[in-house]
């Protein structure tokens, strides 16, 4: 797993963690000296940088990665957790 080193993982996003997947996803395409395509190695990557409060939302993936395709579980499932879709309507709430 060299080239894990060469990745900058942005600081995570509470209010849109779909946003910060989309940065990290740009980071390990960019990666040196090539990207990063491995389903375990992007979750290696992302889970090192989630804060530790944000991380025990999805402690149940953490613990127990999912062997087929564990990146792609832990961002629907952290995103999913995470309400992204319900802060939306509050902010919209806020404005009125």
């Amino acid at each position: 797993m060299p080239e894990v080193g060469a990745v900058q993982i942005p600081v995570y996003n509470r209010s849109y963690p779909a946003l910060w997947f989309i940065m990290c996803e740009s980071t390990f395409k960019l990666a040196v000296p090539k990207p990063i395509t491995e389903s375990m190695n992007k979750f290696n990557c992302v889970i090192s940088h989630l804060p530790p409060e944000v991380a025990s939302l999805v402690r149940d993936i953490l613990m127990n990665p999912d062997a087929t395709d564990t990146y792609t579980y832990l961002k629907t499932e952290l995103i999913y957790k995470s309400g992204e879709s319900s802060q939306k309507g509050d902010s919209s709430a806020s404005i009125g």
